[in-house]
């Protein structure tokens, strides 16, 4: 959850969070603050930090008296610098004399890596120096006897001393966690003042809303979608084979990633052979890419450079080649292409390449009563009750992402737009495009169905197939129950083309199909026709989202045309 979404439930899970911080992540191992590499204990962290960075920690904060938000200051403070300065972590005689404008800057009260142990630890600096005070002030021997008291005595009064000592000392550590607990308390409160309310606030502003980007970015900052797209064979095998399969193309080049997540491509192109990998991401996985990288032994061959690619300087004027994995459902939702088509015409060199090459949207049909009676059809008869009242209202129907059998496809296909990602415009990316579908049976079609494929190519002068290519049947016979063609699969062993589909006649993958349920089922005869005209354009209230619109007719094979019908849909979150 972004912090442009918390809502005051969305605190409460916060407060668990801290909770667990002060348990879990005592005991967690702590990050260097110039470098990823993680020790067991602050001593450590603090003494690596002098040798090896020539930062000391612990007497600077001792000289300037730093308190504890100051502490805090630098320590996120460091860490931001080592997040978006490529070689910070490399450069030497870094230091502060107290006068810096960060040490007053709220912003830097906000942790800069999720679960940093070590702010806590902070805390217990403090700690571990009044037990030393304590402890030298404590006698080292009680007072030699001067023969007024017997042995025992003597034995009792220096074990007496020696209790009210530790006494002395057990009030003060009590005190000074009373005084801690309070500061830390405070400290909570600020940040989720600053931090989380101000953000609530701010989400209501039209154009932080219009962009989603704080949101969208966040989205991507977890494992476990990383952990879905790396399981998805088709999609990941697809950009190895091609990569891997074409080690020349890679060899002693300079290759761009734009928007690396955990870095696999990135990866695969150091394997291959680059000379240099610089793989931008501006979600926080790129703190666990670049472990990725480092664990790998790849970091002498991939730069990490955290920020937008619209925004970020790279340490390089131009690349020869740029990989990105940026195709959202129905292929443009997200409009990450238009990222990588600014990193296009700002980096690639002339005779560059693109991998992905091209893309191509497909339109179908689907008749499947089973998906009805789950979907629009579930509120008729609910345990033998009608609840229509439950139906959606909308007037602009949701797409439906899901998985479609290839056995409930009726329809031909039909080949909505071919993108050349080497000369393409973003303002393409917005488009109109006649559709013919034939019927391939008798059936009631309830949906339109896209996806997408996509084209590996050697050469962006040729990106992908022939038109003609792209626009054969997915089927042999362009019935959907005999099998896929080796071109509709891509899995043509003699053609240095490569890619691969999302259709329902491949592989199933993550992006599934785009389901258009339609208002009213067709009810076609084998060889009718279903023309029409289908719109898509990036939606006015998110510019990550698509508004589509869908306008066609039912035209009976030797008969009259019926009457046009127009239903507008929109993919967004």
């Amino acid at each position: 959850m972004s912090a442009g979404s918390c809502s005051e439930s969305g605190w409460d899970s916060q407060d668990d969070r801290w909770d667990d911080w002060e348990g879990d992540e005592m005991d967690a191992p702590a990050q260097c603050l110039f470098c990823p590499q993680l020790f067991q204990s602050p001593p450590d962290l603090f003494s690596h930090a002098r040798a090896v960075h020539g930062f000391d920690f612990l007497k600077t904060r001792s000289d300037l008296a730093l308190d504890f938000y100051q502490s805090m200051r630098v320590v996120n403070y460091i860490r931001t610098r080592a997040l978006d300065c490529p070689g910070f972590e490399k450069a030497s005689g870094f230091a502060i004399d107290g006068s810096e404008p960060f040490l007053s800057d709220d912003a830097y009260l906000k942790p800069a890596i999720p679960d940093d142990s070590l702010l806590f630890a902070l805390d217990e600096l403090d700690l571990g120096d009044s037990d030393s005070a304590a402890a030298a002030s404590a006698p080292a021997n009680p007072p030699a006897s001067e023969g007024r008291y017997p042995a025992g005595f003597e034995r009792e009064r220096e074990l007496m001393a020696r209790i009210q000592s530790l006494e002395q000392q057990l009030g003060q550590r009590d005190r000074e966690i009373g005084s801690m607990a309070a500061q830390f308390e405070e400290y909570r409160q600020m940040v989720r003042h600053q931090f989380y309310d101000s953000a609530d606030a701010a989400a209501e502003d039209d154009s932080a809303a219009k962009d989603g980007g704080d949101m969208y970015f966040s989205s991507y900052a977890g494992n476990e979608i990383h952990a879905q797209m790396l399981q998805d064979r088709v999609r990941t095998d697809g950009y190895r084979d091609f990569i891997l399969g074409n080690q020349d193309l890679f060899k002693g080049k300079v290759v761009l990633d734009v928007g690396c997540g955990t870095g696999i491509l990135s990866m695969f192109a150091a394997k291959a052979g680059a000379a240099k990998v610089i793989a931008v991401d501006n979600s926080d996985i790129i703190h666990k890419a670049r472990a990725n990288v480092i664990e790998n032994g790849l970091d002498d061959v991939i730069t990490l450079v955290r920020g937008k690619i619209e925004e970020v300087e790279l340490p390089v004027g131009q690349v020869d080649v740029i990989i990105s994995e940026w195709m959202g459902y129905f292929l443009l939702f997200e409009a990450m292409l238009d990222s990588v088509l600014v990193a296009r015409d700002r980096y690639l060199a002339p005779g560059g390449l693109l991998a992905p090459s091209a893309s191509y949207l497909y339109l179908t049909a689907m008749s499947d009563d089973d998906y009805l009676k789950h979907t629009a059809n579930f509120w008729d008869c609910v345990y033998g009750f009608k609840m229509s009242a439950m139906k959606p209202s909308h007037t602009v129907k949701d797409v439906d992402v899901a998985e479609v059998s290839t056995d409930s496809i009726v329809a031909s296909r039909a080949l909505l737009t071919a993108i050349d990602h080497g000369t393409t415009e973003p303002s393409a990316l917005d488009f109109s495009s006649p559709f013919v579908l034939r019927a391939t049976r008798d059936a009631d079609i309830h949906a339109f169905v896209g996806y997408f494929d996509v084209a590996f190519s050697r050469s962006q002068v040729a990106p992908g197939p022939s038109h003609d290519d792209l626009c054969l049947p997915a089927h042999d016979g362009d019935d959907s129950r005999n099998s896929a063609t080796p071109k509709a699969l891509w899995s043509q062993p003699d053609s240095s083309m490569g890619g691969f589909t999302t259709g329902p006649h491949g592989t199933t993958t993550h992006w599934k199909q785009a389901i258009f349920l339609l208002t009213t089922p067709i009810s076609a005869k084998k060889d009718d026709e279903v023309r029409g005209e289908f719109t898509c354009r990036k939606s006015a209230a998110g510019s990550r989202e698509l508004d589509m619109e869908i306008t066609y007719l039912h035209a009976p094979a030797g008969g009259a045309a019926g009457s046009t019908v127009s239903i507008k849909y929109k993919l967004g979150v």
